[in-house]
């Protein structure tokens, strides 16, 4: 549900149903980095940056919430933050042609 919210561009209808996702699993990293998604769309880069450590927390090599971080700090123009962040997501993602674009 909160996929089809988001491609309809319905950002907070989203993030309430991957939070609800949250809710019910705890340990779904994905469902935390689909929130951040969702929290960055909205330009909460702080919350976003919560949801991609949470995910972290129960996944660290969930590339995904370090690609997310990396978007983060390269739209806040803090590139070496945004560079470690995409070299992580790189180093357990090698054949991601998106991550190795923003590197």
């Amino acid at each position: 549900m909160g996929n089809c919210y988001s491609l309809q561009k319905d950002h907070e209808t989203a993030l309430k149903n991957f939070q609800r996702a949250v809710q019910l699993n705890p340990r779904f990293a994905y469902a935390h980095t689909l929130c951040g998604h969702e929290y960055v769309a909205l330009e909460d880069f702080e919350n976003g940056i919560k949801c991609y450590q949470s995910a972290l927390r129960v996944d660290a090599r969930h590339y995904n919430a370090w690609y997310g971080l990396g978007m983060v700090y390269l739209r806040q123009e803090k590139f070496e933050f945004s560079e470690h962040h995409f070299r992580m997501a790189f180093q357990i993602n090698p054949r991601s042609s998106v991550i190795l674009s923003y590197l």
